[in-house]
């Protein structure tokens, strides 16, 4: 999936640090071409977002341009144990916030945010041969206006499921790139 970037808050955020495309480039793991592509055309896929976001320590979706589906974007991560990586992250600064279940945490540092999930957590809402190939991977969680809409963006719909918490979720793919969509009830 395609998501639309902010291409002038990308390059303001980059030349206001001083950075060439070369060192945004190196400083996020995503090729010159892409940093150059991004610049000129605005789409990006998720992880290539997630990564320059990162390397220009602002939030996942700082970058998107502004749609009429997409709410918000937040990085999930899905761990057998999230304890060692919780740790981890607050010893760096993040700032848990906290959920009903310690299976789920999220983490703020800054206007930074990140979700870690137990696989067990998440087993609780998906089946459990959804979510065996999704551990110890970061995938983005969408919060979308409509789950209906929003679903045609991907080609391949691995489950759908409503929450405990009453969000409705569907659990999407494109090749190798994973998503959950969510809608809040009404």
């Amino acid at each position: 999936m395609s998501i639309r970037i902010n291409r002038s808050r990308l390059k303001s955020e980059r030349l206001g640090r001083g950075w060439s495309q070369a060192h945004l480039a190196d400083a996020s793991g995503v090729s010159l071409r892409t940093v150059q592509r991004l610049e000129g055309s605005g789409r990006a896929a998720a992880p290539s977002m997630m990564a320059l976001a990162a390397a220009l320590a602002l939030p996942f979706d700082a970058l998107a341009a502004p749609t009429g589906g997409v709410r918000r974007i937040t990085p999930l991560t899905i761990l057998a144990d999230i304890g060692p990586s919780l740790e981890r992250h607050q010893r760096l600064g993040f700032e848990p916030i906290p959920t009903e279940d310690p299976g789920c945490v999220g983490l703020r540092a800054g206007n930074t945010y990140l979700i870690l999930c137990s696989a067990a957590f998440m087993r609780d809402d998906y089946r459990a041969e959804s979510i065996a190939p999704l551990i110890g991977r970061t995938l983005p969680y969408i919060w979308v206006r409509a789950v209906d809409e929003a679903r045609a963006v991907y080609p391949d719909l691995m489950e759908e499921t409503v929450t405990r918490a009453g969000t409705r979720e569907i659990l999407v793919r494109d090749g190798e790139e994973w998503a959950i969509l969510a809608e809040t009830p009404r």
